[in-house]
C-alpha cells in the first residue's frame, strides 16, 4: 500500500478505514494519506458537510475513535468551530455490554461472587458508552451505590488503534498544510495521554475524591464519594446521588426552586473552581449536574476535569478584566504571559487582531454573545500568531461553552456573562487582595530559592571551565566613539538647559531678594546668580574651543 513502506501494520485495517471514508464521501482524505485503494459506494447524506461526515467516519471505526473524537472537541484553539459542533454532537452509539459479561468482569476484578459484594445489582445499565457502563446496586450493608464497569477489551482496541492514529497523524502532519499547521501529531499524543488516563478508573476515583475535599466547605455542593475498596482500574464504586436534571424545569418548580436561582448557584460554584481553587469540572452537562430535593447541586461524573496552576489563575483573571473592560492590550498581555512566546511574535498585531475580535463580540446582541466561544476565538487567534497557549485555557473554553449552554437553558434570558458579574468583586479580591498577594510572593519566593539553590552548582562550574581555559571573553565594539560622542553631547545640552533653569531660578530670587532675604537671613539670590553665571560661561567656552557646541 502507498505511503506505509515497510511498517508491517495491519493492511486490513487501514484497508477498513479506507473503506469507512469512501462510504461517508471522504475518499480524498483516503486519497491524500494513501491508505486504500477499494472504492464502496457513498452511506452519508449527500447534502451532508465534511465535518458531519466526519462524525459518520468515527462512529463507524469505533469506540475509541468515538473517544477520541469526543476528546478533541475540547480543543476550542485548534478545530474549527464548524467541526466543534460536528464533534459535540457525537454519541457513544454502541450496545451496551450483555449482563452477564458485566457480572464476569466484577468477579475477575473483586475475585469473588458478585453477592458477596452487592446486595443487588441492576441489570439494565443507568447509562452506556465507549469506555464503559453504568449500573445501580446496593452494598451488602444497605448503601445505594452506582457501579461503573470497562468494557471488556477496550483497552487492547484502543492501544491497536493508537498505533494507527499516530501512522494517521504523521502522514496528516507530512502531506497536508493544515495537519502541519495544527501540529497534527503533538494533538494525536495529547488526546491518546487522555484516553489512556480515562481507560484507568481509577484516575476518575483520584478526580472525584480531589473534588470533595475542594468543596467541603460548601453545604449546597456535593459530589460522590469513592468506595476505594472496591475500586480497580476496570471497575469504579461510587455513592448514588439522586436528584432531578437541571433542564428538568418542572422538576426544579416541584421542588420548589427557580430555574434562575438554580443557575446562579451554579455559576458561582463553577467560577469557584476555576479562579480559587484551580481544579474544576471540565464538562457540567445536564447529565452531569443534578439537584437533590433539598437543593444540593450533585455534581456527577468527575471523568474529564481542568487545571489551572496559580500563575494560570492570575492570568485568567487578568483576561476577564481585559475582555469585561474593552483593553485589548491587557488581554494581549495575559496571553503573552500565558503561553510561550518566540521571538517573532509579532504584539502590535495580535492586539489589532483581538481588538478586532473584541469589536465583534461587542457589539453583537447580548443573547449572542457566547463566552465561551469567544475565549475559543481568542485563543485561535494567539495560536494564528504563533503564541502557543497550553491545552488547560482550550479546556477551559470547553468548560465555559458548556456551562453557557446549560445557563442558557435554565434562564433564556441571561448568558454566563450576565451571572459572572457578580463574581467580578471577589476575583478581583483573590487576585489583588491578601491573600492573592500573598500566594504571588510565595510563588515568587519559590522560583528565587530555586535559582539560589543551583547558584553555588552554576559558580563552581564556571570556576572549573575558568579553570580549564573553556571561557574566553570578546569583547568588540562598532562606532564607540561616535556613540560616546552622542552621550557626551546629550549630557553637555542637559548640563546647560539645567544652568539655564538655575539662572531663571536665581534671577526670580534676586528680584525678589528683600523678601527672600528677610526669610532667610543671607542673600541666597545672589550667590545662586553669580555660581549658575561663572558655571554657564566656563560650560559655554569649554564647548567652543572643543566644537562641541
Amino acid at each position: 500500500m502507498r505511503g506505509w513502506g515497510g511498517r508491517g501494520r495491519s493492511l486490513a485495517r487501514y484497508e477498513a478505514i479506507a473503506a469507512v471514508l469512501a462510504r461517508h464521501g471522504l475518499a480524498y482524505v483516503a486519497d491524500v494519506l494513501g491508505i486504500g485503494r477499494r472504492r464502496v459506494r457513498t452511506l452519508a447524506p449527500p447534502d451532508a458537510g465534511w465535518p458531519e461526515r466526519l462524525v459518520y467516519v468515527l462512529a463507524a471505526l469505533g469506540a475509541t475513535f468515538v473517544k477520541l473524537g469526543q476528546l478533541a472537541s475540547t480543543r476550542t484553539d485548534l478545530l474549527p468551530p464548524e467541526a466543534l459542533a460536528a464533534l459535540e454532537r457525537l454519541q457513544d452509539a454502541v450496545p451496551p455490554v450483555d449482563f452477564a459479561t458485566v457480572r464476569r468482569t466484577l468477579e475477575a476484578a473483586w475475585e469473588r461472587p458478585v453477592d458477596a459484594v452487592l446486595a443487588a445489582l441492576d441489570p439494565e445499565p443507568l447509562a452506556t458508552a465507549s469506555v464503559g457502563q453504568v449500573h445501580a446496586a446496593r452494598l451488602r450493608d444497605g448503601t445505594e451505590v452506582v457501579v461503573k464497569v470497562r468494557r471488556p477489551g477496550i483497552v487492547e482496541e484502543a492501544r491497536a488503534d493508537f498505533v494507527i492514529v499516530r501512522d494517521l497523524a504523521e502522514l496528516a502532519e507530512r502531506r497536508t498544510p493544515w495537519g502541519k499547521a495544527v501540529g497534527v501529531r503533538a494533538l494525536a499524543e495529547e488526546l491518546i495521554h487522555t484516553m489512556e488516563a480515562e481507560l484507568d478508573f481509577r484516575r476518575e476515583a483520584r478526580n472525584t475524591d480531589r473534588a470533595r475535599r475542594h468543596l467541603a466547605a460548601r453545604r449546597d455542593v456535593a459530589v460522590p464519594h469513592v468506595y476505594w475498596e472496591w475500586t480497580r482500574p476496570d471497575v469504579l464504586v461510587l455513592s448514588r446521588l439522586e436528584g432531578a436534571k437541571l433542564t428538568d424545569a418542572a422538576a426544579l418548580r416541584r421542588l420548589g426552586f427557580r430555574p434562575e436561582e438554580v443557575a446562579a448557584r451554579l455559576v458561582g460554584v463553577m467560577y469557584e473552581q476555576i479562579f480559587v481553587d484551580g481544579f474544576f469540572h471540565a464538562d457540567p452537562h445536564p447529565g452531569n449536574v443534578h439537584l437533590a430535593p433539598d437543593g444540593t447541586l450533585l455534581l456527577l461524573d468527575w471523568g474529564m476535569v481542568g487545571e489551572l496552576g496559580p500563575e494560570m489563575r492570575r492570568r485568567s483573571v487578568d483576561l476577564l478584566l481585559g475582555l469585561m473592560r474593552g483593553r485589548s492590550d491587557w488581554v494581549v498581555d495575559a496571553l503573552l504571559r500565558m503561553g510561550a512566546a518566540g521571538p517573532d511574535v509579532d504584539r502590535a498585531g495580535l492586539v489589532a487582531a483581538v481588538e478586532q475580535l473584541r469589536r465583534r463580540y461587542y457589539e453583537a446582541a447580548l443573547d449572542e454573545f457566547n463566552l465561551g466561544q469567544a475565549l475559543g476565538d481568542l485563543l485561535r487567534v494567539a495560536r494564528a500568531h504563533r503564541l502557543a497557549v497550553p491545552g488547560d485555557y482550550a479546556v477551559l473554553a470547553k468548560t465555559a461553552v458548556t456551562l453557557d449552554g446549560l445557563v442558557r437553558r435554565l434562564d433564556p434570558r441571561a448568558t454566563l456573562v450576565d451571572y459572572g458579574r457578580a463574581f467580578v468583586g471577589p476575583l478581583l479580591w483573590s487576585r489583588f487582595g491578601p491573600e492573592g498577594l500573598k500566594e504571588v510572593l510565595i510563588d515568587q519566593g519559590r522560583g528565587w530559592a530555586r535559582v539560589l539553590e543551583r547558584l553555588p552548582y552554576g559558580v563552581d562550574r564556571l570556576i572549573d571551565r575558568i579553570d580549564r581555559g573553556e571561557v574566553r571573553i570578546q569583547l568588540e565594539h562598532r562606532h564607540l566613539d561616535r556613540l560616546l560622542a552622542h552621550w557626551e553631547n546629550l549630557i553637555r545640552h542637559l548640563a546647560m538647559t539645567l544652568l539655564l533653569g538655575a539662572l531663571l531660578v536665581s534671577s526670580a530670587l534676586v528680584a525678589h531678594r528683600t523678601a527672600v532675604d528677610r526669610i532667610v537671613g543671607a542673600p541666597v539670590g545672589e550667590w545662586i546668580f553669580f555660581a549658575a553665571s561663572i558655571l554657564a560661561l566656563l560650560l559655554l567656552a569649554e564647548g567652543l574651543l572643543r566644537r562641541r557646541l
